[in-house]
């Protein structure tokens, strides 16, 4: 969570909200203005990187106990085994770091960790479930879904959850694990691909010779009032009004999302504080957080 120091009770009591199930009422002051989850299926090991465990130098290639039964994906358990990296303690603090993460000692004494999460299952796709949603079984709204619910958006030009998969492929689940399940469909992550010609799918109609500026708002004006009148007949079902809206802010994307993509507008030291001047042409870069406004975005690394 990055906090909105410079507005101190946070951008959700300073900028007024749109559609949120809370009514912008909070049992506490808000203190983040966006978050981003950053989510690497197959990442380093914690051990290896920021959970340090002298137990495991003291042990090494002892056998292995653990005092119960453990779920493996080989047949038997090796003996244990120390990180092969050098930790050391970082910061103020004294938090240990991995040689690989090492960098990170600069600024560690700003840094959070938790390290007492733990999950019921080692298999990949019910453990992404648990991590996206907070259940291992599909069915459930991502976390970013339930922020939307319940904050509804600032910008109404732009959806309040947006995911950036890895350009290689989804994770385990797929769009599932940002889907709004049982809260209406307007809340599911919007998904974009960074460095595509059209990052948002099915945003933009391709050419043709046959579709207008004017008809297009014709056959949407028509469509519209179907719609409506579809939905005054069944009365109670939140599905049509819900497309709805997501055909009306599909609209509203059109003008605001190319605008809100393109950092060739952003001058350079802009540019260094994104960290754009050094990323990967394959890391999936963020939707511009200082001019629009989103309040939940996850990139999924493979």
């Amino acid at each position: 969570m990055l906090a909105d120091e410079e507005r101190g009770s946070g951008v959700c009591a300073a900028e007024p909200n749109v559609g949120g199930a809370l009514g912008g009422v909070l049992h506490h002051p808000p203190r983040a203005k966006r978050v981003v989850q950053m989510f690497m299926a197959g990442a380093a090991s914690h051990l290896d990187t920021f959970d340090y465990k002298p137990a495991l130098e003291k042990h090494h290639g002892e056998a292995s106990d653990f005092g119960e039964k453990v779920e493996a994906f080989q047949n038997g358990l090796g003996p244990w085994m120390k990180s092969p990296f050098k930790f050391t303690a970082c910061g103020e603090c004294g938090k240990y770091l991995s040689e690989p993460v090492a960098a990170l000692g600069a600024c560690v004494d700003e840094m959070a960790f938790v390290h007492n999460v733990v999950g019921k299952t080692g298999v990949h796709s019910a453990a992404t479930y648990l991590q996206s949603t907070g259940f291992q079984t599909p069915g459930f709204p991502g976390a970013g879904c339930w922020v939307s619910y319940a904050l509804g958006s600032m910008n109404e030009n732009l959806p309040t959850f947006v995911v950036l998969p890895d350009h290689r492929g989804y994770a385990s689940n797929g769009p599932k694990n940002w889907d709004s399940a049982f809260l209406p469909a307007e809340h599911q992550g919007t998904t974009i691909f960074p460095g595509r010609e059209n990052p948002i799918a099915d945003l933009f109609p391709g050419e043709n010779d046959f579709i207008t500026d004017a008809s297009e708002a014709a056959a949407l004006e028509l469509l519209a009032a179907r719609n409506r009148e579809h939905a005054r007949r069944r009365t109670g079902d939140s599905r049509l009004e819900a497309r709805i809206r997501s055909y009306e802010l599909a609209a509203r994307m059109q003008l605001a999302a190319p605008e809100a993509l393109d950092f060739g507008q952003e001058p350079e030291h802009v540019l260094r504080l994104y960290g754009l001047d050094s990323a990967s042409d394959s890391f999936p870069t963020e939707i511009n957080p200082v001019e629009e406004t989103v309040y939940f975005s996850r990139k999924c690394l493979a």
